[in-house]
């Protein structure tokens, strides 16, 4: 139905899905299973439910999180998938992570993409989401790692959006 509309990119895995809907982590990895086999790009987004400092825990959890969610999981040369970091704790609050939180959690997620589940640099897109707004945007999009944000609720109005693609 999607690919009919003349999408081509699914977002899978939101935290309002979990939340309102029961979505599971195994079934988010059906769904990107289906996106793929049906020539769809995958935009998977993911992250912790609490904010966890310490970076040893924060990678387990993660690690945890992605074998569930990337489980059979292998893309021929040409596909890419798309990963939206967002932890759920910073989802529509004031606050999002700091630009030191996200730029070491990126750093895991590509690393463990790329060494541990077999997937090439230019197979994987990520960005961040979770309470991107036009002040912390910029500090943001300087994460060496980070391909990109995944704007919500500031992308409302208008000229706050606006103001966003320009420091982009």
């Amino acid at each position: 139905m999607v690919k009919s509309c003349g999408c081509k990119i699914v977002e899978i895995g939101h935290a309002e899905r979990y939340k309102y809907f029961n979505e599971t982590d195994i079934l988010v990895n059906k769904k990107i299973i289906q996106a793929i086999k049906n020539n769809l790009i995958p935009l998977v987004c993911f992250g912790e439910e609490k904010k966890i400092s310490n970076i040893v825990f924060r990678k387990k959890e993660l690690i945890k999180k992605i074998n569930t969610m990337f489980k059979n999981i292998n893309l021929k040369q040409n596909k890419k998938i798309i990963l939206a970091y967002e932890p759920v704790w910073a989802i529509g609050k004031n606050n999002a992570a700091s630009a030191i939180y996200v730029s070491e959690t990126i750093k895991i997620i590509r690393e463990y993409f790329v060494k541990k589940l077999n997937f090439s640099q230019n197979q994987i897109i990520i960005i961040y989401g979770g309470s991107v707004n036009k002040l912390n945007a910029k500090k943001l999009l300087k994460i060496s790692d980070l391909d990109g944000i995944f704007i919500g609720r500031s992308a409302i109005n208008a000229n706050n959006f606006i103001d966003i693609c320009k420091l982009a």
